[in-house]
C-alpha cells in the first residue's frame, strides 16, 4: 500500500509542476496588462508579423497598435524612426510637421496612416504610462 502513496505523491507533483510551468511569468503579465489598459483607451493592439519593410533584427511578431478617428481622411503614410532618432516619411505625405513629437515616440519603431486610423509598431519595452501621450499625438496627426 505504501508504493501507491508514493506513486501518487509523483502524479500530483508531476501535475503540479505542470501546471506551475503554464503560469504567464511577470513579463508577460506586464504586456498583458498594457494591452488591456491599451484597450479601454481605446487603441486596438494586435501582435502581426513583420512587414517585409521593418528592419529589425527579430523575425518574431510585433505589437501594432491602432487608434481609430472617424473625421480622418487619410492615404497611406508610413514613416519610420530612423537609428539617430530623426524620423523618416517613406511613403504618403510627411505627417509628423503638424505637430511636435512626444517623447514617448522614441518607444516606437514606425507610424502608418490609413484610411481613418493612425497606428504605430513598437516592442512594448515602454509601461502604460506613455499610452496617453502615443494616443493623443496619433490623433492629432490624423487631423
Amino acid at each position: 500500500m505504501s508504493n501507491f502513496w508514493w506513486i501518487l505523491a509523483l502524479v500530483f507533483a508531476f501535475v503540479g509542476g505542470q501546471m506551475l510551468m503554464m503560469r504567464p511569468n511577470q513579463r508577460e503579465k506586464a504586456e498583458l496588462l498594457l494591452r488591456e489598459t491599451a484597450r479601454k483607451m481605446g487603441l486596438q493592439p494586435r501582435l502581426i508579423p513583420h512587414p517585409d519593410w521593418l528592419k529589425t533584427e527579430s523575425k518574431q511578431f510585433i505589437a501594432y497598435y491602432s487608434v481609430v478617428v472617424p473625421t480622418a481622411k487619410l492615404a497611406y503614410t508610413r514613416a519610420e524612426r530612423q537609428d539617430d532618432g530623426s524620423w523618416l516619411t517613406v511613403v504618403g505625405a510627411d505627417l509628423l510637421y503638424k505637430t511636435p513629437i512626444p517623447d514617448a515616440a522614441k518607444y516606437l519603431i514606425a507610424i502608418e496612416g490609413q484610411a481613418n486610423g493612425m497606428s504605430f509598431y513598437w516592442r512594448e519595452e515602454a509601461g502604460i504610462e506613455v499610452l496617453a501621450s502615443l494616443k493623443e499625438w496619433l490623433e492629432a496627426l490624423a487631423k
